[in-house]
C-alpha cells in the first residue's frame, strides 16, 4: 500500500479560493462542501498558500473582539491574503503513499496540496490528498481482503 502512487488517491479538480477573497467567504464555501482546508491559488492557477478552519475561525473571533471594542467604527474585513499559510509542504503526484504519509507526519497536517511535476517546480496545483483518502484507501483495502477470503 505505501508503493502506491499519490496521483492514485488524490482528489482532482480541487476547490480552492483567491488571495483576495474574504474570509467570510472562505467559511461560508468551507462550510457548505464540508471542507477543512482551501488552497488558496492565483490567477494562473499556481499554489500560494492554503486556509484551514481553523485559520477562519481564528479570524471570525478576532474580528468579532474587534467589533465589539470599536462601537460604529466600520468593520475591516479580511482577506484570504491576511490569515493563509504561505509556506506549504506539497507533494508530487509520482510520490509515493509512504512518503505522503511521512511528509504529513513531519508538519504536522491533515492534507497536502499535490502540484504539478517538473524541474521549474511551478506549484501548479493539480489535486489535493487528506488523512481521510489514506483511511478509505486502506479501508478499501481491507474489504477487497476480506471479500477474497470468502
Amino acid at each position: 500500500m505505501h508503493r502506491i502512487p499519490v496521483r492514485d488517491i488524490m482528489h482532482a479538480p480541487v476547490i480552492t479560493i483567491q488571495p483576495d477573497a474574504l474570509v467570510a467567504d472562505a467559511a461560508e464555501l468551507m462550510e457548505e462542501k464540508v471542507l477543512r482546508r482551501l488552497p488558496v491559488v492565483n490567477e494562473d492557477g499556481l499554489l500560494v498558500g492554503i486556509v484551514t478552519d481553523a485559520d477562519v475561525r481564528e479570524a471570525e473571533a478576532a474580528e468579532s473582539t474587534v467589533s465589539q471594542l470599536e462601537m460604529g467604527v466600520e468593520e475591516e474585513w479580511l482577506a484570504v491574503a491576511d490569515i493563509m499559510t504561505r509556506e506549504v509542504a506539497t507533494i508530487d503526484p509520482n510520490a509515493t503513499v509512504g512518503q505522503l504519509v511521512t511528509l504529513m507526519i513531519q508538519h504536522k497536517v491533515g492534507g497536502i496540496p499535490v502540484v504539478e511535476p517538473g524541474p521549474h517546480a511551478t506549484k501548479k496545483l493539480i489535486g489535493i490528498v487528506t488523512e481521510t483518502d489514506i483511511f478509505e484507501m486502506i479501508a478499501d483495502a481491507w474489504r477487497e481482503e476480506v471479500m477474497s477470503a470468502r
